[in-house]
């Protein structure tokens, strides 16, 4: 029996299986492999920066990802060949496409830009005391695209990484050590001589002060005058040392003012 249009038909179809059969099943492997091989790039490369102290966490990650991205970046063009699609073409419209979404995130990708050179110079660390825009905390992570830090009050603040990288930023706890400012306001008659050493020798007894780098008049008016002095300490006993040096410059003078001077010990005898 003669089939005719059947038999060109079942000729097609068999032509059709083969021929683009055997390229799904193939781009179908090569996605499984690429997709594998990105998870072992992630895992090996983190695993690999994990050994080293100097890596930070937040650099591990980063290579981790470009890693795997990479990996199904170069995975998808080679299912694109597979099906015999002209990847130079492909190649262009993808420019075009991202130079268009580029044009449309420039903000986010200022951040990102601002992520990768954070990452790659690291002017401070997770646990760092960073100050900047008026606002200060202690971080906590720092992603591609914005920074995290916890304030003062506990507070979680969240910072777009072009703001860290295009501003001023302060990082205090890069030194290991810190200064406070001890003032205390002094009648206008009292003699400025010795109230400096008194207010010397009461920084002084605390151990925690490693030195007195500078100490005198900030401020004088016709009813008092302010003694400031510059104390150095270790990082991290600043509020606790000003606290205690400010009680202790308090009970000095009250302790001297106490005291009778020698013209009242005069008068008294002379009372006598």
């Amino acid at each position: 029996m003669d089939l005719g249009p059947w038999d060109s038909a079942a000729g097609a179809i068999v032509t059709l299986v083969t021929t683009y059969g055997l390229r799904v099943i193939g781009a179908i492997l090569i996605l499984i492999a690429g997709w594998m091989l990105a998870r072992l790039f992630y895992r090996v490369v983190v695993r690999l920066c994990g050994r080293s102290a100097h890596i930070d966490r937040t650099v591990a990650l980063f290579l981790a990802d470009g890693a795997r991205y990479l990996t199904l970046g170069f995975t998808f063009v080679a299912v694109l060949t597979t099906f015999g699609v002209a990847t130079t073409s492909f190649v262009a419209v993808l420019g075009a496409v991202g130079l268009a979404v580029g044009l449309a995130l420039q903000g986010t990708l200022s951040n990102l830009a601002a992520g990768i050179m954070l990452i790659v110079f690291r002017p401070f660390h997770v646990g760092d005391r960073i100050e900047t825009g008026g606002v200060a905390g202690t971080t906590q992570e720092i992603n591609l695209f914005y920074t995290e830090i916890d304030a003062d009050d506990n507070t979680r603040i969240v910072i777009p990484n072009g703001k860290l990288w295009g501003e001023i930023v302060h990082v205090p706890t890069r030194n290991d050590t810190a200064r406070i400012d001890v003032r205390y306001q002094r009648p206008a008659n009292e003699d400025i001589g010795p109230a400096i050493a008194r207010l010397k020798q009461a920084i002084e007894r605390d151990k925690r002060v490693l030195r007195v780098s500078d100490i005198g008049v900030e401020s004088a008016s016709d009813a008092n005058y302010t003694l400031v002095a510059h104390a150095w300490v270790a990082r991290g006993n600043q509020i606790g040392t000003l606290f205690d040096l400010n009680r202790a410059v308090k009970e000095e003078f009250d302790r001297r003012a106490a005291k009778p001077g020698p013209a009242a010990v005069e008068r008294r005898a002379g009372s006598v």
